[in-house]
């Protein structure tokens, strides 16, 4: 049977509640130790979605061109998936409304699966993620897109310009000689830019910046099975959050105030939405906006000319980020489920099937882009990089292009001779975001 499939006994079950799914350690670790079972044994075969998944030493970029040239433009993995790193296909697949986040009834199938992962790993959905709103539809995802647009769309971005340069001048100017760029910049504007919009209290910024740290490997564990202790702190962050920005939610509700969650409210969105825009903030907009400026930063110091043309032209900050969501995007895999039988690319897709967007393939495909593996801010724009176009991170696109233009143009400014100490350390298992450990610079003062 593969992870697409479902016996008797699964689809008749009653659906629960994603969160009355209650493992024991040794259930739990058997789960996801099992899945990865299943990854290392499609691996062997030498499957390049497989060894992607399995996010060990291999060269993801090799991986990507590899899932890219594949004989058909969408084809089937051992790991079960339907996969592309076509750039046509791919475009098709995020914008069929057929395909959704999740299967129908996930919480049904996931209790057979703890149950009995064996007969059915389900590797598409690894860990229930209903509670940080990451399965939702495409119909709640563009409610919320709507109601947040007068602070998170496109349109919003030059009214948090001026908070965004002060929040990066004072973190660039309190760097050292040297500094971790994740640790250190990255990932503390975008906490800190994070924590405003939503309006966290400044007693409550500690709490909210150790859950979100928590919750950078949430789009990785719903395809990449994390060890034990980093899936139970991850469930328990996603609870805390859900607790701090509940609080907040209804404090806005009798003073809904300026902020994100107050004009999601004031938009006549019900409670459940508000809460739903805040909890994927930090489940997904912090984390997005870190990796885009690790990535921005990464790619601009390995082209010394130009991180020169950047100090030349402050302005081509822009032009740096969208050239990053295209070369090194910080979400690489958009996975799908089809909710009914179709035919994509010429393959006849069945109802439950997985269908995997590998955007960094994509990115890079020749027969949309001149000389695909070449960083160049200076390329025109409007060429169709794919990056942020799924549901989770459209929503927070504009946040994080606005957070990655004003961090690169910050740090040049302010520390035009950066240079990395050694090499980007990478989380493992992390195949969706190559989520960044650390990456140490040196030459700031």
């Amino acid at each position: 049977m593969t992870h697409t499939e479902t016996d008797e006994t699964t689809t008749a079950e009653t659906p629960v509640a994603a969160e009355e799914i209650q493992q024991t350690d040794s259930e739990l670790g058997r789960h996801l130790l099992t899945a990865r079972g299943f990854h290392w044994i499609y691996g062997t075969s030498g499957d390049p979605y497989a060894l992607t998944l399995r996010a060990e030493s291999d060269d993801p970029a090799a991986l990507a061109r590899r899932i890219r040239e594949a004989e058909t433009p969408l084809w089937q993995s051992a790991a079960g998936a339907w996969v592309t790193g076509r750039h046509g296909v791919a475009a098709e697949v995020l914008a069929d409304p057929r395909l959704s986040l999740r299967h129908a009834d996930l919480p049904g199938l996931q209790r057979h699966v703890f149950s009995d992962a064996w007969s059915n790993p389900l590797l598409c959905h690894i860990i229930p993620l209903d509670r940080a709103f990451l399965h939702a539809s495409g119909a709640d995802h563009a409610r919320w897109e709507r109601a947040a647009a007068p602070v998170l769309g496109a349109a919003a971005a030059d009214g948090h310009r001026k908070s965004a340069e002060r929040l990066h001048q004072e973190t660039a100017d309190g760097l050292g000689a040297s500094f971790d760029l994740m640790a250190d910049y990255s990932r503390p504007v975008a906490t800190g830019a994070a924590a405003a919009l939503l309006g966290v209290p400044e007693a409550q910024h500690d709490r909210f910046a150790r859950a979100c740290l928590a919750l950078e490997v949430a789009l990785d564990a719903a395809l990449c099975p994390q060890p034990l202790v980093v899936t139970r702190r991850l469930t328990e962050a996603v609870e805390d959050v859900r607790a701090l920005v509940g609080d907040l939610v209804a404090a806005r509700r009798a003073d809904p105030g300026d902020d994100l969650l107050g004009t999601v409210l004031r938009a006549g969105s019900p409670a459940e939405d508000a809460l739903a825009v805040g909890v994927l903030t930090a489940a997904v907009g912090v984390g997005l906006t870190a990796g885009l400026i690790n990535n921005a930063v990464e790619a601009l110091l390995a082209h010394p000319r130009q991180w020169a043309l950047l100090g030349e032209s402050p302005d081509l900050s822009a032009g740096a980020v969208e050239e990053t969501l295209r070369h090194a995007p910080p979400v690489r895999l958009e996975s799908r489920i089809a909710a009914e039988d179709l035919t994509l690319a010429g393959q006849d897709i069945p109802a439950g099937a997985q269908v995997v967007v590998h955007v960094g393939a994509a990115n890079r495909d020749p027969e949309v882009f001149l000389a695909p593996d070449h960083f160049d801010l200076t390329r025109p724009a409007g060429q169709g990089q794919l990056s942020l176009s799924g549901p989770h991170t459209s929503l927070f696109g504009a946040f994080a292009r606005l957070q990655a233009e004003t961090a690169v143009r910050t740090l040049r400014e302010r520390h035009p001779r950066l240079a990395p100490a050694d090499g980007v350390q990478r989380r493992m298992r992390s195949p969706v975001l190559g989520g960044v450990l650390r990456f140490s610079l040196t030459g700031s003062a």
